[in-house]
């Protein structure tokens, strides 16, 4: 009888708890989740987990000439200019915990190492000019979102850092933060509002928040902090040799790619600079989030393995030119 009272007790006190929250809010979407400090932070989600059974698009796009446009797979309708600044002039830096991950060979394309592929790949994702419809718009596709700082079509590859940390079970997000204010302090490091330091874990090692863990609950995100008067941006990468967080034919370091070039250009997009909010959708989702896990494709350049971006569509004045946008999922020329 005290295990029913108890069962029932908690149960009128999730209807309350329902009923109150409102019927968006009661049910957890898997696009967010929050650091072990409460901040709000906006997750990649495992491939099944939010795929659905009436889900008609593929997983890899299908073989086609010119651009392709695909539709947004989840949150609702265009991206909104929420009035933050977005990162200008950007630059990438890998950060590996320790060797068990830069030096792996779980690669693909003939790289060696997954460091080598990921500092393959950042070259190739960088633009060699502003966006034109052709095959080198992986990433200058974002210049469209350049309402309040031109984007440019340029990533800077800042090269990486290799460390020495031992591996541990689990990670926080705060200790991320911690790890990272530690590289700066001692120099290793330098701060700066255009870089994003994105942090590659080793195999075993789970990054931990409120809401689960990598490789059960999500396979990467991006977010900032402040350090010095710099807004710190930064990316969680864990080893994704996982069930959860792998496709059939994918190698980890594609996997990487694919999680690497959706943190990118959302942070680019959103950074959440120090007016906090840029571009998302009426539902939170930011433009990654719309093309999550439908049509992967390889890139032209190098056939690194990526994720379509969204795009607003229609004809934009933005970062500096004016040019003429698809609406959709977009999938450059391969």
């Amino acid at each position: 009888m005290k295990r029913v009272s108890t069962s029932l007790a908690l149960a009128a006190i999730l209807i309350v708890s329902s009923i109150a929250m409102g019927p968006a809010q009661a049910a957890r979407d898997l696009f967010f989740d929050r650091a072990d400090t409460g901040e709000l932070i906006h997750v990649l989600p495992l491939p099944a987990a939010i795929r659905s059974p009436r889900d008609t698009q593929p997983t890899d796009a299908p073989p086609h000439e010119g651009t392709a446009v695909y539709p947004a797979s989840y949150g609702s309708g265009k991206l909104v200019d929420h009035g933050g600044k977005e990162m200008s002039n950007a630059g990438f830096m890998a950060i590996y915990w320790n060797a068990k991950v830069s030096d792996s060979a779980q690669t693909s394309l003939g790289y060696g190492t997954i460091k080598d592929q990921i500092n393959g790949f950042i070259n190739a994702f960088s633009g060699t000019g502003n966006w034109n419809n052709l095959v080198t718009d992986d990433y200058p596709i974002v210049q469209q979102y350049g309402s309040h700082a031109s984007i440019s079509p340029f990533l800077t590859n800042l090269g990486f850092y290799l460390d020495s940390q031992p591996a541990s079970a689990k990670i926080s997000d705060s200790k991320i933060r911690s790890y990272l204010t530690s590289l700066f302090d001692k120099g290793i490091l330098t701060p700066s509002n255009d870089t994003l330091f994105g942090v590659y874990f080793p195999p075993g090692m789970r990054v931990q928040l409120q809401g689960g863990a990598s490789c059960t609950s999500f396979c990467g995100y991006h977010s900032h902090f402040t350090y010095n008067g710099y807004q710190i941006k930064y990316a969680s990468f864990p080893y994704l040799n996982c069930s959860g967080c792998s496709l059939a034919g994918k190698s980890v370091a594609d996997m990487l790619t694919i999680v690497t070039s959706h943190e990118i250009r959302e942070a680019v997009t959103d950074p959440g600079d120090s007016n906090i909010n840029a571009w998302y959708d009426a539902a939170g989702y930011e433009a990654d989030d719309k093309c999550a896990w439908h049509n992967l494709y390889q890139m032209t350049n190098g056939g690194f393995w990526v994720q379509p971006e969204y795009s607003n569509g229609g004809t934009v004045t933005a970062s500096g030119f004016t040019a003429t946008y698809p609406s959709g999922c977009v999938v450059p020329n391969r």
